[in-house]
């Protein structure tokens, strides 16, 4: 076998460096190492070796460090002359992961852990080195056999050793001490946050930062009440952990909040995207980190009566959350007595004890994302309803108080009669027919399973019948037609006529009540309405002048609350029929006044959604946002999910025209989870767009991804706008948060849906900035000739529009490419382009027909073309010159151009940001073709321009680019 070349290994083990973490570039440098060996080059065995224990530091066993650095200290030890100053800075910094790993491993004794700590410290001193590091991971030990005096000893000596070069990081260092003291104390949830502040907000970052300290404090946070701060974390912190093997204790973190906060739905996802890691060859700690987090969710299933639900498990077989919690319980026990053998205490069973039976913290934390609640059965609804034993006299005024509540029209009736209904479960007491009717519509009214619905009213009519209320029968007829509108129209139509005339025939034999006569009318109307939902031409002509005959009579009716509350009906289906504007607005304000006059909270927020509706639609955005807030306010606590839902979905959509991003993501969240309780699917996705379009309004990428993924998952295709809407900000999203690849997946993705559709002037604009989007990520991956074929139909399809920004901006990101792609023989067509787009915007900034802010921003444009276009010519002009390089005098066409560039930034508002990096060009330019001078008076010049106190951080630059010009040119 030949000799492998050196030199190969090398250039492998540099491009190593780069790579990110993956059992690829494990073996890779696996190889590297049989390589090295077979050279028999020492300092590359070395080198091979130091690139491997890294490489082991970040996979997903780090344990396997112990064996190459066992290596490289053998080496050291016996050939120093072969490590240099990098190989030997990198052994002494290993040291650190070895305890670490040592610790991590219950087959290494406690001993050899404490022999290696100590052979820490003897190397350290006699390198030179601070104790520091070694107190820390005496910490860590102290800390992981339970040992908190000496945990605070060596806390307190961390504290008196002076930091150097091996500490770890300071953004370790915070969430090292931040764990403990948030695990090993009370109530120490301030005190954590405190202590990964500094991570969280940025100023200190490594390799597993702020990954990690996003996970901590997830569960602090929620123990503080800060819920939207946890749902931030969690959103962001999370999609930097995916899916990586060396960040099983992130992942774990994220189920175990989960788990605990209400999202034991979103705890199972997350064991799903990651249920191949069962069946990895993970680290002992990092394995029964994630045994944990299954353990726990898999409880919390079975507590909610999930027992037999799947979950992912290892092997991709077949799962229950019963079956997986005995599995993995047993795997955790198992290691856990490892832990507790090898360290001579329970202290490790009992901490990750802990983390399982942990109890779920009261407050729910909503996430945005989907909630999915199954449809519990009766039972379930009622058995909060009766607290104690109960006997006979409790039915008796159950049964009153629930008459009481439909006297009253209570929001709370249904509720009444369920009571009413698991009292005499309780007792085994058969109730009489007209209360079990009551107690079936009850039942109907409260489930979400359309099926159980209608069984539940089909149950009611019946009881009703035998019980002699042929009026009541009709109104659960009537509620069954309007369930049954959608699928059987026809059927509906005919029965909606019956009810209408047997109501009639019971009033003649004055067998009916006036509210059930009336109610029954009303339902039947609103039957026949839905009924011709599906085809227009079939809604009765005369149903508007039927309902306004019927409002007259219940207008008689001031004092009786029934009518009232029948009156909002009316009013709400006329105006559903209503095609004049202003007359559909008068219907719904006096369905308003009507639903105020009743103290009907549902009946208010129903029309105020309505009514906020039409409001907008002629251009008053702060009243239409105004009367949703009024109709949430009026809703209050009552249980209406599907009003709350579109209340809170309309007052997100005018907070977003408005410009209130904070209170559009505010009411978007609210309206999910609404959405998720109705089982609304496609409002609850758009309440996820718009939440993701705030996040990203606020520059919350991270948090925004998650959201508008779930969002697209449920988008109808034919809701092409908004679907493409998403993708489009996946797009820049994923490409911002460093995923280029990724975001031009959904950047094509977008661009066929809209090229599907045709010519389409409203999705015009989107197509023109997708395409624009797309063009460039398919630049900065390389691909330039797709991207500028993107780019050439982006052109004109924003010439086609009128859209002159997109035009220019496209124009200019076209020549530049045409310049990478053809070099230097691109440079006629680039700078006639350059020329082409100032003419058309030097027309436009002058027309006087066009709106002001336009003018603005042809003015920016402009600007921005004079500078590029210099930026160009000097690009031409330099190639053109050759070796000796370009004359001050040579140059003047590209100073001209940047003179220009400077007046249009100034000639009106002052762009400071454009301007100013125009000055700093300008002053560039002429110091590198010698003229000190003329650079001094651009920036002398602009010393005068950034005058005003506003510009001050401007001007300092100036200052000391003038600074340094002097001292050049004085040298």
């Amino acid at each position: 076998m030949a000799t492998p070349d050196p030199d190969e290994i090398w250039r492998l083990l540099n491009e190593a460096r780069f790579e990110e973490a993956s059992e690829a570039k494990v073996a890779a440098l696996e190889r590297a190492v049989e390589a090295a060996d077979a050279v028999g080059d020492p300092e590359l065995t070395n080198y091979a070796l130091s690139g491997l224990v890294d490489a082991y530091e970040f996979s997903r066993d780090s344990t396997r460090i112990l064996v190459p650095f066992a290596r490289l200290l053998r080496g050291f030890d016996n050939q120093p002359e072969h490590f240099d100053a990098y190989l030997t800075r990198s052994l002494y910094w290993t040291f650190k992961w070895i305890v670490d790993k040592m610790i991590e491993q219950p087959d290494v004794p406690l001993e050899s852990i404490e022999h290696w700590l100590e052979e820490m410290r003897r190397r350290y001193r006699e390198a030179g080195y601070s104790m520091h590091a070694p107190a820390a991971y005496e910490m860590q030990l102290a800390y992981h056999i339970g040992d908190y005096d000496r945990v605070a000893r060596a806390i307190e000596a961390l504290g008196e050793a002076e930091e150097d070069e091996m500490s770890d990081c300071t953004a370790c260092q915070y969430t090292s001490l931040a764990t403990i003291v948030f695990y090993a104390e009370e109530d120490s949830a301030d005190a954590a946050m405190e202590m990964l502040e500094p991570v969280l907000a940025g100023e200190h970052t490594c390799a597993h930062e702020p990954h990690y300290g996003l996970a901590l404090s997830l569960l602090p946070l929620v123990e503080l009440g800060r819920i939207d701060e946890a749902r931030a974390n969690h959103l962001r912190g999370y999609q930097m952990c995916k899916g990586k093997e060396d960040m099983v204790p992130m992942i774990a973190l994220h189920v175990e909040f989960c788990a605990l906060t209400g999202n034991e739905h979103r705890a199972v996802e997350i064991l799903a995207e990651h249920a191949g890691f069962f069946d990895l060859d993970l680290g002992v700690r990092d394995r029964q980190r994630l045994l944990e987090v299954a353990v726990l969710t898999c409880r919390r299933l079975k507590a909610l009566g999930f027992a037999d639900a799947s979950v992912p498990g290892p092997g991709g077989g077949e799962w229950t959350a019963s079956s997986l919690h005995e599995w993995a319980e047993a795997q955790r026990a198992a290691v856990c007595a490892r832990f507790d053998a090898r360290n001579g205490n329970d202290h490790h069973s009992t901490m990750s004890g802990c983390v399982v039976d942990s109890t779920p913290y009261e407050q729910k934390v909503h996430l945005g994302l989907k909630e999915v609640r199954p449809a519990p059965a009766v039972d379930v609804l009622t058995a909060d309803l009766v607290e104690g034993p109960v006997e006979g006299p409790d039915l008796d005024a159950a049964i009153d108080a629930a008459y009481a509540a439909y006297d009253d029209c209570s929001p709370d009736t249904w509720k009444a009669w369920l009571k009413v209904g698991a009292i005499a479960a309780a007792l085994g007491i058969e109730l009489i027919p007209e209360h079990r009717a009551e107690i079936a519509h009850a039942e109907s009214a409260q489930a979400d399973d359309p099926d159980a619905v209608l069984e539940g009213l089909r149950r009611a009519v019946d009881l009703f019948g035998e019980a002699g209320q042929p009026g009541r029968a009709l109104v659960a007829e009537a509620f069954l037609l309007i369930h049954r509108a959608e699928a059987a129209p026809d059927e509906t139509r005919a029965g909606a006529a019956r009810v209408a005339a047997a109501a009639r025939a019971l009033r003649a034999e004055q067998r009916i009540d006036d509210r059930s006569f009336h109610t029954a009318q009303v339902l039947a109307m609103r039957a026949e309405y839905l009924a011709a939902q599906g085809d227009p031409g079939s809604m009765p002509p005369d149903l508007d002048e039927r309902a306004r005959v019927l409002d007259g009579e219940l207008a008689a009716f001031p004092d009786r609350r029934y009518a009232l509350i029948r009156r909002c009906d009316l009013l709400d289906l006329r105006a559903r029929l209503e095609r004049d504007a202003d007359a559909k607005t008068a219907l719904l304000t006096a369905e308003l006044e009507v639903a105020r006059a009743a103290e009907a909270g549902w009946a208010v927020a129903r029309a105020c959604a309505e009514l906020a509706d039409q409001v907008s639609l002629a251009g008053d955005i702060e009243r239409a946002f105004a009367t949703t807030l009024s109709g949430l306010e009026a809703l209050g606590d009552e249980p209406s999910h599907t009003i709350a839902a579109k209340l809170h979905l309309q007052a997100a959509e005018f907070s977003m025209r408005s410009g209130d991003h904070e209170a559009t993501h505010a009411h978007a969240l609210a309206a999910s989870v609404h959405c998720d309780a109705a089982g609304m699917t496609v409002p609850a996705a758009v309440a996820r767009h718009l939440m993701g379009a705030a996040l990203i309004e606020q520059e919350r990428r991270a948090e925004a991804v998650p959201l508008l993924e779930a969002a697209l998952t449920d988008l109808p295709d034919q809701d092409l706008w908004r679907v493409c809407n998403v993708r489009y900000n996946l797009a820049e999203s994923y490409d911002k948060l460093g995923d280029t690849r990724q975001g031009v997946e959904h950047g094509l993705a977008a661009l066929a849906l809209l090229e599907a559709a045709g010519e389409d002037r409203h999705l015009a604009g989107l197509y023109s900035e997708a395409l624009f989007l797309t063009g460039e990520l398919l630049e900065k991956l390389g691909e330039h000739d797709h991207a500028l074929e993107v780019y050439t139909r982006a052109v004109e399809v924003a010439d086609a529009t009128g859209d002159l920004t997109a035009w220019t901006r496209v124009s200019r990101a076209r020549a530049w490419l045409l310049r990478t792609i053809m070099g230097d023989t691109a440079f006629g067509e680039g700078l006639q382009t350059m020329a082409q787009i100032a003419a058309r915007l030097h027309a436009a900034r002058t027309d006087p027909d066009l709106a002001a802010p336009a003018q603005e921003a042809a003015r920016f444009e402009l600007g921005e073309t004079y500078r590029q276009h210099a930026q160009l010519t000097f690009q031409f002009l330099e190639s053109q010159a050759g070796a000796p390089g370009l004359h001050r005098d040579e140059a003047e066409p590209v100073l001209d151009l940047q003179r220009r560039a400077l007046a249009v930034f100034r000639d009106g508002p002052l762009l400071l940001e454009r301007a100013s990096l125009t000055a700093h060009q300008m002053m560039w330019l002429l110091s590198e073709l010698g003229d000190a001078q003329g650079a001094i008076e651009v920036g002398e010049e602009a010393l005068v321009w950034t005058a005003a106190p506003v510009f001050a951080e401007a001007r300092e630059g100036f200052e000391q680019h003038l600074a340094d010009l002097r001292q050049q040119s004085q040298s």
